[in-house]
């Protein structure tokens, strides 16, 4: 990943977790600490972050259509390279989990999400330079205002 797209990424993960944290606070039956709590550890990673959250900013105030698709793709490529921590963590869930439902949702979950990764970075392998040429060129001429 380079520089400029993670501090992208940055600005735009924080700024989902921000709206996240809002409905955080209209959830009933969760207690008003956790909430706070929640709500001071989003506080912390924005003032341990700010300058590079400002940086992001600036770049998608400046591209918006660019720094959208370059992090959507990067956030594809996170969770695909994560999954060598999720499942080995799904794995422990689905062991403890009391439900046999439950388990096997997350079982079926992750199989999906799994195969269907694979099937997005088969894809993009092959077709990369079409596809990028699509999102960057001939996606953005279709839309007004970019």
């Amino acid at each position: 990943m380079e520089k400029t797209l993670l501090e992208t990424s940055i600005f735009l993960f924080i700024s989902i977790w921000g709206f996240t944290i809002l409905f955080l606070w209209f959830r009933p039956r969760i207690e008003i600490f956790w909430k706070i709590i929640a709500t001071v550890i989003y506080a912390f990673y924005v003032w341990f972050f700010y300058k590079e959250i400002m940086t992001g900013y600036e770049l998608f105030t400046g591209a918006y259509f660019d720094v959208t698709m370059r992090f959507l793709k990067e956030f594809i490529t996170l969770i695909f390279m994560n999954l060598f921590f999720l499942w080995p963590l799904a794995l422990i869930i689905i062991f403890y989990k009391s439900s046999d439902l439950g388990a096997e949702k997350l079982l079926k979950f992750m199989c999906i999400l799994t195969l269907v990764l694979w099937i997005v970075f088969v894809v993009y392998v092959f077709y990369q330079k079409g596809i990028d040429e699509f999102l960057f060129e001939n996606l953005k001429k279709m839309l007004p205002d970019v």
